[in-house]
């Protein structure tokens, strides 16, 4: 997938000069690799897009062994086990929603305030790490984390121009990569067909172009979730209400 990608940025651009090398944002190693070979091949970027991610699609109980009944919750209590399988979980989406664009912050920072005149990082985040969702417990909360820190670093590095994107749910097979899955088992999807109903792809990677370019700091998409964050502290049992329908989620 990373090498066809590759190749269809080398037609867009009818250039040889596109760059492909596999790494874990999550590695600090990987990054250091990637950095280095960007520094000999481009003598270094005036752009960072951080689009790396992991998803988490259950209610934080269920993944702690607990299911919601119309009886109460069952079993009880989470054993000392389920606990710690729901940890383990956590420390996996903190991998890629919070320490991978941790350690991109730190290892490509120094890179572009020392070699680009108009340095630009753009962060890919979500709406869910502003606006809270059901059944997106773990996902929306390490997203969040992320965001405030780039939010944070945006003050700390003014020389650097930050952008937070922050979209609803998009095509594709993100959710494929739900760290919270059972083994052998497949991704449970609760809100309406993301290739049916969610935003383009194509769509979504031109808004972020012009976003860096217009070098705007925080883009909702679609614009109206921006009134649905502003109503969250309005109105929160409204938002709170349309984020069960979204999820299909009852609270027993």
């Amino acid at each position: 997938m990373l090498e066809e990608a590759a190749e269809e940025c080398r037609k867009l651009c009818e250039s040889d000069r596109v760059l492909c090398v596999r790494g874990d944002c999550a590695s600090v190693e990987d990054m250091a690799k990637v950095r280095d070979a960007v520094i000999k091949e481009w003598d270094g970027i005036d752009t960072l897009i951080i689009t790396a991610g992991v998803s988490a699609l259950q209610p934080l109980m269920k993944v702690a062994g607990v299911t919601a009944t119309k009886d109460g919750l069952s079993p009880p209590h989470a054993t000392a086990e389920a606990i710690n399988h729901a940890v383990g979980v956590a420390k996996a989406a903190l991998d890629g929603n919070f320490f991978g664009p941790y350690i991109a912050a730190i290892t490509f920072i120094p890179l572009l305030t020392s070699c680009s005149k108009s340095p630009s990082i753009l962060l890919f985040s979500t709406v869910a790490a502003i606006i809270p969702a059901p059944t997106r417990t773990l996902y929306a909360s390490t997203k969040s984390a992320s965001l405030v820190l780039f939010q944070a670093l945006a003050i700390e590095h003014p020389r650097i121009s930050f952008l937070s994107f922050l979209p609803a749910t998009i095509e594709g097979d993100f959710r494929a990569s739900a760290v919270d899955t059972p083994p052998n088992s497949s991704p449970v999807i609760h809100e309406a067909d993301p290739n049916k109903y969610g935003l383009r792809r194509e769509v979504v990677a031109s808004r972020c172009i012009q976003a860096i370019d217009r070098k705007e700091k925080t883009v909702f998409m679609p614009q109206y979730m921006r009134i649905g964050h502003l109503m969250y502290w309005i109105w929160p049992a409204y938002v709170e209400w349309r984020a069960r329908v979204k999820y299909n989620f009852r609270a027993e």
